[in-house]
């Protein structure tokens, strides 16, 4: 069944990105004194929200949380949950548990998808001329898009770790987490999940430097997507090019720098429980 969450867990984060109006904000804007710039939308300007996005959205995650609580009479099914550093087991046959667990999941994946935004954010800082999809990444997040050197990054990957302060006290009632023997040992615990967050861009970074090696040798048309994902890929993999990593007109940086941002990755997705499980130090 964990295919079942992946694909709802994303599409509740595109319900989201919908209510929030993600990706309606202009491109530029219109040079004035022209016919194009009195002309407004019919749907009512840029920015527009779906109104029936975000209770789309508790409808999705109630009736996850019923398909997996519908298969309890058969057998209790072991549904995880990750944050990085720490797993949690829920069991399917007990409805407030998986509830919970359906919620916990989408919000999960909405923090690992704005820590993207966030690194995305960072990298294109400098960028006078942003494209479209750079505009919406900044739009959605709002003022912190414009704090310098990863900012927006920390802010994210502390929100990382104050939701397990949050969730925490009551996974470890329910006996699903290891109890906290102090104040300290919570807040390493926090340090810890945070810092386990990281772990998870190894996905986009892989993927945008893959995209890179695509892009170098197969055309796919003319769209500000594959501008986006060739740009970025190439500032990812632009630190390797020193390297003689070329063979005839094939570049292979956007592999290596791949291969290294996976092999961090796996460290630190093995590194982080183990430490987790030492604490408190």
């Amino acid at each position: 069944m964990h295919w079942l969450d992946w694909m709802t867990d994303l599409a509740g984060l595109l319900l989201w990105l919908s209510w929030r109006g993600f990706g309606s904000q202009p491109v530029s804007a219109r040079p004035a004194l022209t016919l194009a710039s009195n002309l407004r939308p019919a749907d009512g300007g840029p920015g527009r929200r779906s109104s029936l996005a975000l209770p789309g959205l508790a409808m999705l995650l109630l009736a996850r949380a019923s398909v997996h609580h519908g298969f309890s009479p058969h057998f209790a099914e072991a549904v995880p949950w990750s944050l990085g550093a720490v797993t949690v087991v829920f069991r399917s046959d007990l409805w407030l548990r998986i509830l919970s667990h359906s919620v916990l999941s989408w919000v999960g994946l909405l923090l690992k998808a704005y820590l993207c935004f966030a690194f995305l954010a960072t990298l294109r800082r400098r960028d006078a001329e942003v494209d479209p999809i750079t505009q919406s990444i900044r739009g959605e997040l709002g003022f912190l898009a414009r704090w310098p050197y990863g900012l927006p990054m920390v802010v994210v990957l502390a929100m990382f770790g104050g939701l397990w302060l949050l969730v925490s006290p009551a996974l470890v009632a329910a006996g699903l987490a290891p109890a906290r023997m102090s104040t300290v040992h919570a807040l390493q615990q926090a340090a810890v999940v945070s810092v386990g967050g990281m772990a998870f861009l190894k996905w986009p970074l892989v993927l945008l430097c893959l995209m890179r090696f695509v892009l170098d040798h197969v055309y796919l048309g003319t769209m500000p997507l594959w501008d986006h994902l060739h740009g970025t890929g190439g500032r990812l993999s632009g630190w390797l090019a020193h390297l003689p990593l070329k063979w005839g007109r094939i570049d292979l940086a956007p592999l290596a720098a791949a291969g290294l941002f996976w092999g961090v990755g796996h460290l630190l997705q093995g590194a982080a429980p183990r430490l987790f499980l030492r604490l408190p130090l």
